[in-house]
């Protein structure tokens, strides 16, 4: 297990910020470091999710096709999947604090012109092509680095609970965000919820500025695409990080797509508007919050690695059921139990991801990690051209069976995976 170098200013910070944990569901919360990153965490989930439904509602509206919902997301994960592993690289020359807050604010101004394009009646489909593209390098950058102010901020003795509180402030923001998103498209127009998601970005990036941590000195390292080089290499040669990777892999490609295709699903096979729409994206969200206590108060459990296996084959199954629901309230309550096992699998895969790494390559290997969530928009590309043909239901459905089975391949059915 990989421990925190006691030379590393961020590391340093830790102990500056306040008392350490004792072990109960909450106990991240006492690091004044760690309710700083947290809230900005809140904030910036609730942007995204406005990002999400706003920008899904939109292109829906504006072309009716589930094709043009996959390509936007798709320009958007091509972003983060090239600029992400020279973020790593980057992240160790630089005070990580500022370009977290700098990569926030670009996506701040990035929403903040679309409300005005959509206001003024002036935006078109490829403003939404290029505002995508921007948004996803920022996140490209925003996403790594405060995985790696997770880990700063409370050190590896608390970080599974860190990782469960952190994802559930996603997951809060995931289960309000959504309804508070719909409600304001219903009563004032699509426009006010790009205009939401950029106030929601902006309050992220001072919460992250506030905090206490020394700032890093520009190192005198090798050059930049050698370090790429090297992280990679450290990560083909450790067999269990590798796995890890690729199962977080499995989903991002092959299921979280579905997400892209909630509003064909809402309108055209359920039925709803815009509000319903809001809430039943926030199906997944409800499961992940009840799983989230529970995980942060059980975080030291044993045999994470059997828990996160299993945990996935049945997010995979829940979704792949609700591919077939034509039933509001069962939607609704698979998304809920499929989210209550998405919590799990993210939990652990993260925590031991970041338990397993060497601090040297940390920074590198996170960056490729957030690169990983980059193939999200290529499935949804694929998703969408496929449900172009066949309907949303059956793309979904068939993608989630080669999931199941590209989840045994990767890491579930392997004995090194289950005895982490």
């Amino acid at each position: 297990m990989a421990r925190a170098d006691s030379t590393d200013p961020d590391a340093i910070a830790v102990d500056d910020a306040g008392p350490r944990p004792s072990g109960g569901a909450f106990d991240s919360l006492r690091i004044g470091n760690f309710r700083l990153l947290i809230t900005g965490t809140l904030a910036s989930g609730f942007a995204q999710w406005m990002e999400s439904i706003g920008q899904g509602w939109l292109v829906h509206t504006l072309t009716g096709s589930p094709f043009q919902l996959g390509l936007v997301q798709f320009l958007r994960g091509f972003s983060i999947l090239f600029i992400s592993p020279l973020v790593g690289a980057i992240a160790e020359r630089v005070d990580r604090k500022w370009l977290a807050g700098t990569a926030t604010g670009i996506n701040a101004l990035n929403a903040l012109a679309v409300g005005m394009l959509v206001a003024t009646g002036e935006g078109q489909l490829w403003h939404l092509y290029v505002t995508a593209f921007v948004g996803g390098a920022a996140s490209s950058i925003y996403n790594p680095v405060r995985q790696y102010l997770v880990y700063s901020s409370v050190g590896p003795e608390a970080l599974p609970n860190a990782i469960a509180l952190n994802a559930g402030a996603m997951n809060m923001s995931r289960v309000v965000a959504p309804n508070v998103s719909g409600a304001m498209i219903g009563f004032f127009g699509v426009q006010s919820s790009f205009f939401a998601e950029s106030m929601f970005f902006a309050a992220a990036c001072v919460t992250l500025l506030q905090l206490r941590l020394r700032d890093v000195a520009t190192r005198t390292t090798e050059p930049v695409l050698r370090s790429m080089r090297l992280g990679i290499a450290f990560l083909a040669r450790h067999a269990v990080l590798r796995r890890l990777v690729l199962l977080q892999a499995v989903p991002t490609l092959l299921v979280y797509p579905y997400l892209q295709l909630m509003p064909s699903m809402a309108a055209d096979y359920l039925h709803v508007g815009a509000q319903g729409y809001g809430l039943l994206q926030t199906g997944v969200g409800v499961g992940s919050i009840i799983m989230t206590l529970i995980v942060a108060q059980f975080a030291q459990v044993r045999n994470k690695g059997r828990i996160m296996s299993v945990a996935l084959v049945l997010y995979i199954s829940m979704i792949f059921a609700f591919s077939f629901s034509r039933v509001y309230v069962l939607s609704f309550a698979l998304l809920v139990l499929g989210g209550m096992n998405l919590v799990i699998f993210n939990t652990f895969n993260q925590t031991l991801l970041q338990l397993n790494l060497e601090d040297e390559y940390r920074g590198r290997v996170l960056s490729l990690f957030t690169m990983v969530q980059g193939l999200n928009p290529f499935g949804a590309l694929f998703m969408g051209s496929l449900a172009e043909r066949t309907g949303t239901p059956a793309a979904i459905a068939m993608f989630c069976v080669v999931a199941a089975l590209a989840a045994l391949s990767a890491g579930v059915g392997s004995a090194q995976v289950r005895r982490l």
